[in-house]
């Protein structure tokens, strides 16, 4: 299908309307880590490792600081003066244990459930991808990058400031399938996602999910994406699908994402309902971290 290039549209251009047409939204998405749960070592005390995990191993690594296994910046140096981030030097923050790697084997049989539509249906990435195609550069970002210069010491990752990218996202845009089913049930007011990471047993899936709702307004700019930077989703940043909502923290772009659903109230899951939420200096939220971007 051909696509144009189309710089700094705004979101209410026409041009974001058509499937076909290619643009570019310069958001801000991310969220603030805190410690890590599932055994993983505290992010601010762990030690430096000197290679890359497997699952990551086809980073750059001389472009990347290494915080922990699970969390790396791209070096300030490495940034580079383009738009677009190269995705072997896109920063990466994992929590849970992602889904086996082998899920992007195959990536059209990865199947996402649509909840909360007149016609709601479980949907193949094959099914998605004959819905329209869209191509949107969009900036992830965690909302703790920079956290290394806050003058009270706050604790979690201390990013500098590598822990953000401008990504090229190809899907299809969210309002095209929920259209295609019929719209949203009366009463909707939060897109809510779920992640398709691997949960252990024993615990409160409530406590550890990655589960994010967003406004509904935000339907108009969601894409479900299958695609980074002109090539596959890879499994180390949420392929074979994962939401994508440019303007908003890298949190709510939900990797592997398994369920959207269309709900009248946001989801009870720890990361939404106490997770991330602004406080103010001092005041403490849940222990507890989560992706913040990838």
């Amino acid at each position: 299908m051909k696509q144009e290039k189309a710089l700094m549209r705004g979101p209410n251009d026409p041009g974001l309307q058509n499937p076909t047409r290619r643009t570019l939204l310069l958001g801000s998405a991310g969220a603030m880590a805190a410690v890590s749960v599932l055994g993983f070592t505290p992010l601010a005390k762990a030690d430096e490792p000197k290679s890359l995990p497997d699952y990551a191993a086809w980073k750059e690594r001389n472009a990347l600081i290494v915080h922990s296994t699970n969390t790396m910046e791209t070096q300030r140096g490495a940034i580079g003066n383009g738009v677009i981030t190269a995705s072997d030097r896109l920063f990466v923050r994992n929590n849970l244990p992602a889904p086996p790697a082998s899920v992007t084997d195959n990536p059209d049989v990865w199947e996402v459930q649509i909840e909360g539509v007149k016609n709601p249906r479980t949907l193949t990435v094959g099914d998605l991808k004959q819905m329209g195609v869209t191509t949107v550069a969009s900036v992830l970002q965690c909302s703790g990058n920079g956290r290394a210069f806050f003058p009270h010491g706050a604790s979690g990752t201390q990013w500098s400031v590598g822990a953000a990218g401008c990504i090229m996202w190809t899907g299809v845009p969210l309002k095209d399938v929920v259209e295609a089913l019929g719209g949203p049930v009366d009463g909707a007011r939060y897109i809510t996602s779920t992640g398709g990471e691997t949960l252990p047993d024993g615990l409160d899936p409530k406590t550890i999910i990655v589960e994010r709702s967003v406004p509904t307004r935000a339907m108009e700019t969601a894409l479900l994406a299958w695609e980074m930077n002109d090539e596959p989703l890879t499994h180390t940043h949420g392929g074979p699908l994962r939401m994508v909502v440019p303007g908003y923290y890298g949190v709510n772009n939900v990797k592997y994402v398994k369920n959207v659903g269309f709900t009248e109230n946001q989801t009870d899951a720890k990361i939404q309902a106490s997770g991330y939420r602004v406080r103010d200096v001092g005041v403490k939220g849940a222990r507890i971290s989560h992706p913040c971007g990838k």
